[in-house]
């Protein structure tokens, strides 16, 4: 690994693979499964390592070649730029990280693939669809929303009306004060904390997600606030009516980030879009239920194939 950023961790597979984008962005990502298989690219959600794929990731590779990436900022990947220093607001738009995905696909010939975006991985895979048709084949949306989901964090405006001055105030802080909540996540008392508060469900499981809370105190408080004000920025919803692939629309009825009600709307939107509600799942679905997910998201591949 190169020393110039460092590897945040959270792998489910080593990162062996890299390709630098034109602003000098390295992308680091793993492939795995037969080169001839239906090809599968993992979108995460924010700020997510490897975490939400341990399931789904090594059962599909079993029949599908599985690409897994991190984007910039997270994981084994550089900083926009290339260093290990977020370099302006402006470099972490979802446009910005479907490009990295994009990027991936090539360097891999991998395309036209099934597309899985996980909470903000839903924007991301809709951009990628939006920016490169061709790369998309069908898309699963577990968990996710083509719009802000600061408009419904809770069925409420709050978190809307509070992130203009925390986007302003958290960049403005010393490095070192500003990690201190980022680092706090790591602390075992979380998870009971984000089962309290809905941010997780019963069925979320602790050791999938340690990974991720070690993951983001490792993370630039600067990287995570202009990663958010990018997703908070996105809006596909306008154009949903003209996605011309299969589309899985999966949501928990216990989601309490992206409510079940969004997901409906979505489906409705979407030409060929189909919606599985999943009772008791949470925002935490592709490691609650990945059975369920599983056979959905193959049903999906036959469907892209067969286009």
């Amino acid at each position: 690994m190169p020393a110039a950023w460092p590897d945040r961790g959270g792998h489910l597979w080593p990162k062996a693979r890299e390709v630098r984008r034109d602003d000098g962005t390295v992308v680091r990502y793993a492939a795995h499964g037969p080169l001839d298989a239906p090809p599968v690219v993992c979108c995460a959600g924010f700020l997510c390592p490897d975490n939400f794929w341990r399931d789904l990731g090594p059962d599909l590779a079993r029949d599908h070649r599985v690409v897994v990436l991190n984007y910039r900022g997270v994981g084994a990947s550089s900083e926009a730029g290339g260093g290990h220093l977020p370099p302006r607001p402006g470099a972490y738009t979802v446009p910005d990280l479907a490009g990295d995905v994009a990027a991936v696909m090539d360097a891999e010939s991998t395309g036209p693939a099934t597309v899985i975006g996980h909470s903000m991985g839903a924007q991301v895979a809709l951009a990628l669809w939006r920016a490169r048709p061709e790369l998309v084949g069908g898309i699963a949306l577990l968990s996710g929303h083509a719009g802000s989901p600061f408009h419904t964090f809770y069925d409420t405006r709050t978190a809307a009306r509070m992130f203009p001055l925390l986007s302003m105030v958290v960049p403005a802080l010393p490095r070192r004060v500003a990690a201190v909540p980022m680092r706090a996540l790591e602390l075992p008392v979380m998870m009971p904390v984000a089962r309290a508060i809905r941010a997780l469900g019963p069925h979320t499981p602790s050791e999938g997600m340690y990974d991720y809370r070690q993951h983001l105190g490792r993370i630039d408080p600067r990287t995570a606030i202009w990663t958010a004000r990018g997703m908070h920025a996105f809006d596909g919803t306008r154009w949903l009516t003209e996605v011309d692939v299969p589309t899985l629309v999966a949501v928990g009825d216990a989601d309490a980030w992206t409510p079940p009600s969004l997901g409906q709307r979505m489906a409705e939107l979407l030409p060929q879009g189909r919606l599985l509600v999943l009772p008791g799942g949470s925002h935490a679905l592709p490691i609650e239920f990945p059975a369920q997910l599983l056979t959905h998201i193959r049903a999906l591949t036959r469907r892209a194939v067969a286009r």
